[in-house]
């Protein structure tokens, strides 16, 4: 491969990049033979099957950014929301993520460390926003969401938990009409409402 493609081929992951798939690739001219031969070379590597990113910027590219390319359905949620919130002392070993009930589970690189919920659609849905990280667009359960999971899934993940993340979202910004409307979408206000009485008291 001539220098003049493989500097085609950098400027193609610096344009579109950090992650390019392979129908980028082949728009540009680069055929599968061609993305073989810049793996190869060191210039790209494979994420997974379609996907790959300019070895050069790996290292430089966070797990956030190569989610959110690849599973853009993906939601941040349960302890990675309550991170990014600031509602819980708990540092994840693992990204939490939530899929519609439907979505295959997508086949990702081996070193990606997540833990992927899944939900009904209309569950799914509830309470999604997007924010930036590191110029990247990513979707995340909202505080009051967030909240809620944690009291929808007390018994797996401990209801000390649950009420650490309830207490720091009451001492913050909060938003109690939308609270109470996402635990009612969500089947947990009958569990909910005894823990908060006992912070607004």
């Amino acid at each position: 491969m001539t220098d003049i493609r493989i500097k085609k081929a950098n400027n193609l992951c610096n344009k579109e990049g950090p992650i390019i798939r392979s129908s980028m690739l082949r728009a540009a001219g680069f055929c599968g033979k061609d993305t073989d031969e810049l793996i190869r070379l060191g210039h790209l590597q494979r994420l997974r099957r379609g996907y790959y990113i300019s070895s050069v910027k790996l290292n430089n590219t966070d797990t956030y950014t190569i989610l959110s390319a690849m599973v853009p359905d993906a939601v941040i949620s349960l302890f990675s929301a309550a991170q990014y919130h600031d509602l819980s002392s708990i540092i994840p070993q693992k990204i939490d993520i939530t899929l519609p009930a439907h979505k295959r589970v997508p086949v990702l690189p081996d070193d990606f460390q997540l833990k992927i919920h899944k939900a009904i659609p209309h569950i799914y849905e509830v309470g999604i926003q997007t924010v930036k990280k590191n110029g990247v667009s990513l979707k995340i359960y909202d505080r009051e969401r967030t909240v809620c999971d944690f009291f929808r899934m007390r018994l797996q993940i401990g209801k000390d938990c649950a009420f650490e993340v309830l207490k720091n979202y009451m001492s913050g910004k909060r938003h109690l009409q939308k609270l109470s409307e996402y635990a009612k979408l969500l089947q947990i206000n009958g569990v909910l409402y005894p823990y908060l009485e006992v912070l607004v008291a």
